[in-house]
């Protein structure tokens, strides 16, 4: 049995729980940090990859120096339908403020990397198995390697990946929907189509193409729900996304990762009981429809790691007792605008693409079109679109920007 103590103990080695945990260390706080992944694979998997202005404009020293330093920039998106490109640049509209470009788990290696260089107490391989309210705080129970026993005895808990019933506590609700197709996730080592971000819209359903690195790149297919992983080899894959996107030939490369996204979203309320603080997945979950997942989570951090420094630094608790009221209006306009952005993506009818007979799929392809059509023809829904997708505040001053991104992910 190994028993730690601290006063805060994260559990996840996601974006949130590294920007609390970077934040924590930085005030002096201290901090456990409790990862089911081990070091070599927590980052093995290219993710999320858009970072909008706001967070990164919030973020500041280690956490946003590998940002600053290797991202790219996006602020246009191309709109692909019935042989014809549409370029749409948001950036336009919204003084310059487009997204930031950086994979996932390249961001999620250099925040671990750094933390650990700073004698960061970062535990791999040690999966939470329970959380005991106490008097004062809490026990967190965790099974190591081997099967190793741990036990971490803190003031709060920052619940930050995706858990299971048995580390939600009582009282927390969560609101879910499964919708009912799927989007087949892959990356391709390939050098992109096009230096954008491409959405496409087909009679056989949506496909899209996401810039992740110069030599990578990740894909989405919308397909049945019924339809399984094996159904879908290297050369049906590279033919279907070249039919949907527009290419006259399959698309190059060596096929390196493939999944089935299920389209869950969820949101867990209230996000604070007793000792137990959730952010990032624990707290919701978002299609990647709109990007925003990953700065949702990041925005939970820096609002959690500010209350838990003014508590245990200041020995102040309303900001922390206001954590849940601060974060969760803004979870659900993000999940509102990521279902939007599926209705965009579908033509407003989201089915099930096996489901529906022939008319049927062409009636929501034209919806489809007729939305994209809409974004290019009316000013004032492309001033809000626009906003919304990049993440900006339409009263915030232009000047208000990080420094711009200095190249590719690498």
């Amino acid at each position: 049995m190994e028993r730690l103590e601290a006063d805060v103990c994260i559990v996840g080695a996601g974006p949130a729980g590294l920007v609390v945990a970077q934040r924590l260390l930085e005030e002096g706080v201290s901090w456990v940090l409790l990862e089911r992944s081990a070091s070599e694979s927590l980052c093995v998997r290219a993710k999320a990859g858009m970072l909008e202005h706001r967070i990164v404009t919030a973020l500041s020293g280690p956490l946003a120096a590998p940002i600053l330093q290797h991202a790219a920039s996006n602020g246009v998106v191309e709109f692909r339908a019935n042989g014809a490109e549409r370029i749409f640049d948001y950036a336009a509209l919204t003084g310059g403020r487009g997204h930031f470009v950086y994979p996932q788990h390249l961001l999620v290696r250099a925040w671990a990397d750094r933390l650990l260089e700073q004698g960061g107490r970062v535990h791999f391989a040690t999966e939470a198995t329970a959380i005991d309210a106490q008097s004062g705080g809490a026990l967190v129970r965790a099974r190591g390697a081997q099967g190793m026993q741990v036990e971490v005895s803190c003031r709060a808990v920052a619940l930050t990946a995706g858990a299971g019933a048995e580390l939600i506590p009582e009282g927390i609700v969560s609101h879910e929907r499964t919708y009912p197709f799927r989007w087949l996730t892959t990356i391709i080592e390939s050098s992109p189509l096009g230096e954008r971000t491409v959405y496409a819209a087909h009679p056989n359903g949506f496909a899209a193409q996401l810039r992740r690195s110069p030599q990578l790149t990740r894909y989405y297919l919308q397909i049945s729900g019924r339809e399984q992983l094996n159904a879908w080899g290297d050369e049906r894959l590279r033919k279907e996304l070249a039919l949907r996107l527009g290419q006259e030939r399959p698309l190059e490369g060596a096929v390196l990762e493939r999944d089935l996204l299920d389209l869950r979203v969820r949101v867990r309320e209230p996000l604070q009981s007793g000792p137990v603080y959730l952010a990032g997945d624990a707290a919701h979950l978002v299609t990647p429809a709109g990007g925003k997942g990953m700065n949702l989570a990041i925005a939970d951090a820096l609002e959690l790691s500010l209350g838990l420094v003014e508590r245990f630094c200041h020995g102040r608790g309303e900001r922390l007792a206001k954590y849940s009221e601060a974060r969760l209006p803004e979870i659900w306009r993000a999940q509102e605008f990521s279902h939007w952005m599926l209705t965009l993506h579908s033509g407003s009818l989201l089915f099930d693409p096996s489901d529906v007979l022939p008319a049927e799929a062409s009636f929501a392809h034209r919806l489809h079109c007729a939305q994209i059509e809409r974004l290019f023809s009316d000013p004032g829904f492309a001033h809000w679109f626009a906003h919304r997708y990049a993440g900006v505040d339409e009263a915030a001053p232009a000047h208000q920007r990080p420094p711009p991104a200095q190249g590719d992910p690498t």
